[in-house]
């Protein structure tokens, strides 16, 4: 079953959360839509695991980045706007830790968006697999590394002359999205990576 969780990220493909592609224009977003942003309805806090070589207790949480794959903040109106508007639309229930973002300048070229918040998730995988068959069926993801955790889907959610990537990732500590606009969009399964460590960190560190 999806479960709660992959339910609220479902429910967001109908509910106006797409953020539009940016155009290499300066005045900010064309008003194609790249893609629906899915949000965890419920998420619920990271549990802590020990590792197997130490004792110490492990866990995560995810965290607004200073910069994101070496990319400065938005200041763009427009950028700013559509990565609001991914924040709104990811929602979670009270006390859990929700972050968003919108990275980079339609000038260079480098836009990137992102929201994320802790979870529970006992099947990664399965998780992702539910949610990109239910919520967005028009896509076709692939599996992709996610990193050092979890599962990783990325599919190409371009609708118009931007070039976009979608990408979600899950663990048992946190879930995600990250839009991934013009270059980026191409090497968008080796970004996913490093851009969702740079989210997800350790607690303890």
């Amino acid at each position: 079953m999806v479960g709660v969780l992959a339910v609220g990220m479902i429910a967001l493909a109908g509910c106006g959360g797409e953020p539009a592609a940016p155009s290499s224009a300066a005045a900010g977003p064309a008003s194609s839509a790249a893609a629906p942003a899915p949000t965890p309805a419920s998420p619920t806090s990271a549990a802590p695991v020990a590792t197997p070589a130490a004792a110490e207790v492990v866990a995560y949480t995810v965290a607004q980045p200073k910069t994101l794959l070496g990319r400065a903040p938005a200041t763009e109106a427009g950028i700013k706007e559509q990565g609001a508007k991914v924040g709104n639309a990811w929602g979670a229930e009270s006390g859990r830790t929700t972050v968003s973002g919108a990275y980079g300048t339609t000038g260079k070229k480098n836009v990137m968006l992102f929201a994320a918040s802790t979870a529970d998730i006992r099947d990664p995988s399965a998780f992702l697999d539910d949610v990109a068959a239910q919520g967005f069926a028009k896509y076709r993801f692939r599996p992709v590394d996610a990193g050092a955790r979890g599962a990783g889907r990325c599919a190409d959610a371009t609708a118009g002359a931007t070039p976009t990537t979608l990408c979600l990732w899950a663990d048992e500590y946190a879930t995600g999205i990250i839009y991934f606009f013009f270059g980026a969009a191409a090497d968008a399964d080796r970004l996913l990576p490093q851009a969702r460590a740079e989210i997800e960190v350790d607690k303890n560190k």
